[in-house]
């Protein structure tokens, strides 16, 4: 099993320009980030690139279409309507280069099947394992591939055979193109606290209650537990003071455990968390996100995709069913 965590970029991969010239592939793949983020400091971020590098890719890529894919404005950029155009034509070019790259690669290591699968780091890590295990006993020639998704949204869908995604509740559900989506279930959040926190040991709480309290920001770069927790916070009539905010979900819990402050967590991430944390479950409102799966029309004939949705299926089906109020407007 291949599992992977962050998003490689294959090198000296190319296809032809009108003029008999090549076009990287690899430079594609880096406008289609440019013009997702609208920054090149945050591709470079989520590539684990440089700016420069990044910036000497995209000027690279203008002189090979010869015509410009940024614009500069102010202190940023912008894409241009051409650059814009080219990010998404390059789409599916990307795509099959992924797959044939994928399928040598199974070719060259003599597997006879092959599954690409993405998830969100908390159900990566509680759910992902245990599915692996039936998958391997149930297709003994099956080679698994898992990605964790490093920002869960609308842009980083559509890559993998199966994937699971977490959604806003009240959001309308986005589904990528040639996929079909499934409904999983919902994860509550919890008010994570220090042991010596008064409310430690209540079970159930008002989200006011912790308006008082210093708050540590669990995992700043997803958007869709910021998005709740702001929403949450709002509906109960306050607005959380930050006092650190942690770029992962351990470096989070750490920071409670540490007594820095409080934090909305989601319960799926309590799986695999061992720190000497508290939990109280938040009512008027209860946070909760959507998790859903989603599935590649052609992998459906694919009989280890079908499976792997069941198994998600059943594991989500096991999450406790929440008594309180959700987010929803």
């Amino acid at each position: 099993m291949i599992v992977r965590d962050k998003r490689i970029l294959p090198n000296n991969r190319s296809v032809m320009l009108h003029n008999g010239g090549m076009l990287d592939l690899n430079r594609l793949r880096v406008l289609r980030a440019v013009v997702a983020s609208g920054s090149v400091t945050d591709t470079a971020h989520r590539l684990g690139y440089t700016p420069s590098t990044v910036s000497q890719h995209i000027h690279t890529l203008e002189r090979e279409v010869g015509f410009p894919v940024i614009e500069r404005v102010g202190r940023g950029i912008r894409p241009t309507a051409a650059g814009i155009e080219l990010a998404a034509a390059c789409g599916e070019a990307l795509d099959a280069m992924v797959q044939l790259e994928a399928r040598t690669r199974d070719l060259r290591q003599g597997a006879t099947a092959r599954l690409t699968m993405r998830s969100f780091a908390s159900a990566a890590y509680t759910w992902m394992p245990a599915v692996a295990r039936t998958l391997r006993r149930e297709f003994p020639g099956l080679t698994l591939e898992l990605s964790i998704n490093e920002a869960d949204t609308d842009e980083t869908a559509g890559q993998a055979d199966v994937e699971v995604h977490t959604e806003v509740p009240f959001d309308e559900p986005s589904i990528p193109p040639a996929y079909s989506r499934i409904d999983l279930g919902t994860d509550d959040f919890l008010v994570a606290l220090p042991p010596e926190h008064p409310l430690a040991r209540v079970g159930t709480a008002d989200l006011a209650e912790f308006a008082p309290d210093d708050w540590v920001q669990y995992d700043f770069r997803d958007e869709i537990v910021t998005r709740l927790a702001g929403h949450a916070c709002a509906v109960a009539g306050f607005s959380p003071r930050y006092v650190a905010r942690a770029q992962d979900h351990v470096t989070g819990l750490a920071f409670v455990a540490a007594g820095v402050g409080i934090a909305l967590v989601p319960r799926l991430a309590l799986g695999w968390s061992a720190f000497d944390v508290a939990y109280v479950r938040p009512r008027n409102p209860t946070p909760q996100r959507r998790i859903v799966a989603l599935i590649r029309n052609s992998a459906r004939i694919n009989p280890a995709a079908s499976r792997t949705v069941e198994l998600l299926a059943d594991f989500a089906g096991k999450l406790p069913a929440g008594a309180g109020g959700t987010t929803g407007p």
